[in-house]
């Protein structure tokens, strides 16, 4: 792989960067292989919608023990993007995860930017429509693009129903291994 590609994932109190929680934030290294991998305590002045608390599996006592101050995390992990040279940000939707940490770096008095990024969703597509995967369709006809589907399509699967940011960042530096750097 020439490309040294970041793969971050998030996990968040719904899905509005200015208003809902940034709950967890989990990176992949494909050069170092290294992960970084953090809870966030939720403050009293952010929203935590019930729906997405069941998606991610979190609970708001597990996070308040376990989470560290968003400060804290925000600046950890700007420092481990930062200390990896020529990254290129790659996400399932990498736009989601990206306006949700920059909301909490600005917040944070924190430097940073992710710069270019890669999309595991747009990639899947048009290996799609090149005829190399076969995803499932929606009821409209199109791909079903979510990182279950095109995990699923090429042999790969979470352990879980839940969605951890440690482990969607692991799958999605799977998929892309698999889909675009053979």
């Amino acid at each position: 792989m020439k490309t040294r590609l970041l793969v971050v994932d998030t996990e968040t109190g719904g899905l509005r960067a200015d208003r809902h929680a940034l709950l967890s934030i989990a990176a992949v290294d494909s050069e170092s292989g290294e992960a970084f991998h953090a809870l966030i305590r939720p403050s009293a002045d952010w929203i935590v919608e019930k729906e997405a608390l069941d998606i991610n599996g979190l609970s708001l006592s597990f996070l308040r023990e376990h989470g560290r101050p968003e400060t804290v995390v925000i600046n950890e992990f700007a420092a481990w993007m930062r200390s990896r040279p020529r990254g290129v940000f790659g996400g399932v939707c990498p736009s989601f995860d990206i306006d949700f940490l920059q909301t909490a770096a600005r917040r944070n008095g924190v430097d940073w930017l992710a710069g270019r990024s890669l999309d595991l969703r747009g990639a899947a597509w048009l290996a799609y429509e090149r005829g190399e995967i076969d995803l499932p369709l929606s009821k409209t006809g199109h791909p079903r693009l979510s990182l279950d589907s095109i995990a699923g399509s090429l042999g790969l699967s979470r352990s879980g129903e839940t969605h951890d940011a440690l482990e969607d960042a692991l799958l999605t530096m799977a998929c892309f291994k698999t889909l675009c750097f053979k």
